[in-house]
């Protein structure tokens, strides 16, 4: 009896150890969750461009220029240039906006927030 309940007490200190180092395991994957870096997105025209930095000017009422740096790691897509019609995908890191992704737009995308016609109604009789 003696030596069964000697391997009841084992079995269950094992148990626990188990138990333990799997919820130790599991809390650095949440931390890691949390500190996950937003993705924001913008559309504008390209107004320059270099090899560190792009700048691009949003139409509307929450218009400017918006700078953002550009690194080794940035997509891009289609043909980039100044008056380019483009999509910026960036992360805020600090207070820099560091670009992910630049995709080039087609101009027909930008024009189509400006109303279809422009033509004047008929004269009526």
């Amino acid at each position: 009896m003696r030596q069964f309940m000697t391997a009841l007490a084992l079995v269950a200190a094992c148990s626990m150890a188990a138990v333990t180092t799997t919820g130790a395991q599991a809390k650095p994957a949440k931390a890691a969750a949390k500190t996950a870096v937003a993705t924001h997105s913008t559309t504008g025209t390209v107004k320059s461009i270099d090899s560190n930095t792009l700048v691009i000017s949003r139409p509307g009422k929450k218009g400017g220029d918006m700078t953002f740096s550009v690194n080794g790691s940035t997509q891009k897509d289609g043909t980039v240039g100044v008056g380019s019609n483009v999509t910026v995908r960036y992360q805020n890191e600090g207070k820099m906006m560091v670009a992910t992704a630049i995709s080039e737009r087609a101009a027909k995308q930008m024009a189509s927030s400006k109303p279809a016609s422009t033509s004047k109604p008929a004269a009526k009789k």
